[in-house]
């Protein structure tokens, strides 16, 4: 495969949420990344060929965002732990939240408006989600 427009769209988007430490997870064997939609249905992940990966792709297709980021942090883990076990949102201001869902299953009913989701019970990553196709 070549490296194509894409690819740079990942790396920069990669680069920009986990590259510098942001949310780079603490343990190695935690799956993060990037899927970018290059066609309809067709999304591209980075870092490639990761297999932990898969559960996060298969949501993504199903939500269909322009992109989609899985990070995981200390920032994560501390709004997590003032939440209680039947909150499903966590309020910014009066117009934005964060919404709680159970599983990663539960991502493609996500509300895409939101543009972010916390995943409770699936090792308590965020995705967090931005349609860039407006």
């Amino acid at each position: 495969m070549d490296y194509d427009r894409y690819d740079a769209f990942l790396h920069h988007i990669f680069k920009q949420t986990q590259g510098d430490a942001w949310f780079r997870p603490n343990e190695d064997n935690i799956a993060v990344g990037v899927a970018l939609r290059v066609d309809s249905g067709e999304y591209r992940l980075f870092p490639y060929e990761n297999l932990g990966l898969e559960p996060f792709e298969a949501a993504v297709r199903a939500l269909n965002p322009a992109v989609a980021v899985k990070v995981r942090s200390a920032a994560v883990h501390a709004a997590f732990s003032e939440v209680a076990p039947e909150d499903r949102s966590i309020y910014i201001d009066a117009n934005t939240r964060i919404q709680i869902l159970d599983t990663m299953v539960d991502l493609p009913t996500a509300d895409k408006e939101q543009s972010a989701a916390f995943i409770h019970r699936a090792v308590r990553s965020r995705y967090t989600l931005r349609d860039l196709a407006a």
